[in-house]
């Protein structure tokens, strides 16, 4: 696995640019483009769902 990070993804979300590097110290580049969407397996979607999870604020009333 590498550290990589995204450094431009353009207005419509159709083209994002990333870079990472390898652990040879080589700077990778990639521009990618958006040609279709599909539905994560539900495996993948629940895991994702987990660590992009917030819990909900509370409001404390103030006394």
């Amino acid at each position: 696995m590498f550290d990589g990070k995204v450094l431009q993804i353009d207005e419509d979300a159709n083209i994002l640019h990333a870079e990472m590097k390898t652990k040879d110290g080589e700077t990778v580049v990639g521009v990618y483009q958006l040609v279709g969407w599909t539905t994560a397996p539900k495996s993948v979607k629940a895991k994702a769902e987990l660590e992009l999870w917030v819990p909900p604020k509370v409001s404390h009333p103030i006394q």
